[in-house]
Order: C-alpha cells, then structure tokens, then sequence
C-alpha cells in the first residue's frame, strides 16, 4: 500500500475546500429540510408512581418494606406493559391502538434507588399522550393492588399536558448535523485523494516511473502575477 503523506493530504484538502464547504452545507441543508417539512413533532407526558408501605398507607414504612419494594420494581415494570393492564387502557379510552402499538409508545424507568417509577408516553398528539399516561397510572395502580394484595401504590406525579416537541431540539439537531456533513466532507475528499493517479509534482514522477528529476521549470504566468502586484 502506498504510503500517505499528511502534509499532501492537508495540501489537497485546502485545495478542496470548496467543494467540502458545498458538501458540508447541502449535508445541513437535507437535515433542516427534513427537520422542518418532513419530521413530525411528538409529544411526551410523564407520571411518576410511589411505592409507599406494604400494610397500609397509615402505618409507618419499615425498613424490610422498602427493600421488598425495591425488588419489586422491575416486576412493576413489566406489569405497567403486561396486556392485562394495556387492554384496559385501550378500552377504557377507546383508543385505535392495538397492545401491541401501545406498548411500544410507552417507557417505564425507575429511579435509582428509590422506589419510584416513572411511566412516559409518546405519540403525536400532546392531549392524547396526557390522557394515556394518566389512565395507565390508574389502572396499574389498581391492577398491582388486586395481583399482590397491596396498597402500597401512590401517584407522586400527575401526567401533565405537553406544549413542547420531545423529538425536535433545534440546536442540538443543527450541531449533529454540521458533525455529519464534516465527516462526510472527509470522507468523500480522501477517497477522490486516494484513488487521484494524476501527477501533481515532481515527486509523484520520481514514484510512479523511477525517473531521477534534474529540474523544474518553473510557472512563469505565476511569477508575471507576482511581478504585476509588487
């Protein structure tokens, strides 16, 4: 494989800089096409849930609780998702959404450490996105109390309605972007430098033929513009 010299590419870089900057902005230019006609807005509403004692509201939470509790939440998790607790939902809305397509706009994390979960929804509509996340709330906490025979479930934060795009962060978007049209700028100039067999300079003689150069005869139009602007 032929060796790269760095400064050559560096040289054959500024040499193309035109045409990287054209590559870099129709790359920006696509992206903010597709940012402002193409990509929807969606909207994402969040409730978070408490797991609170395992007795009874009233009593005072022990320590064993807490921990039973925190084992549990990954099982909350799954129950939040389960059919059982989508079905309801679906009916109970009379959404068009199969359990299927509803699962997938759902995402339940829990907070570290804690026995808090947070339930988000996303989907196009903000209002819809609210009334989902509420009504999961609701039913989950009323279907974990009939599986484990608890009432340990509380709602720490109600599902609020969404007035700003989740998927869409201007600046942030811009940014990735200018990144992707650099990388591809570089990308298309080194391969039409790699695979450029046009000599350039003597040296790429002495190396594709073996020929020993004696001398160069140098560009005269250059030294009549230099001799014009002295």
């Amino acid at each position: 494989m032929e060796e790269i010299d760095i400064r050559e590419i560096i040289s054959y870089f500024l040499n193309k800089i035109v045409y990287f900057s054209l590559i870099v902005a129709a790359v920006v230019a696509l992206f903010c096409v597709y940012y402002i006609f193409m990509q929807k807005p969606e909207y994402t509403s969040k409730t978070s849930i408490i797991l609170t004692g395992l007795n009874s509201t009233s009593d005072p939470i022990a320590q064993n609780d807490l921990s039973v509790n925190q084992k549990l939440v990954s099982t909350y998790q799954e129950i939040v998702k389960s059919k059982r607790v989508l079905n309801q939902v679906v009916g109970n809305l009379g959404l068009n959404y199969t359990t299927d397509e509803l699962s997938k706009m759902i995402r339940v994390t829990a907070k570290s450490d804690t026995e808090i979960i947070v339930v988000s929804v996303t989907c196009l509509n903000n209002d819809e996105a609210y009334k989902i996340a509420k009504e999961v709330a609701k039913v989950f906490s009323s279907e974990a109390k009939d599986l484990y025979n608890l009432s340990n479930i509380s709602i720490l934060d109600e599902a609020e309605v969404s007035f700003t795009p989740s998927n869409i962060n201007i600046p942030k978007q811009i940014a990735i972007s200018v990144f992707v049209g650099f990388f591809l700028g570089f990308v298309i100039i080194f391969i039409i430098y790699y695979f450029d067999n046009t000599i350039k300079n003597s040296t790429d003689i002495e190396k594709k033929f073996g020929f020993v150069i004696l001398g160069n005869v140098p560009d005269y139009n250059k030294k009549k513009k230099g001799n014009k602007n002295e």
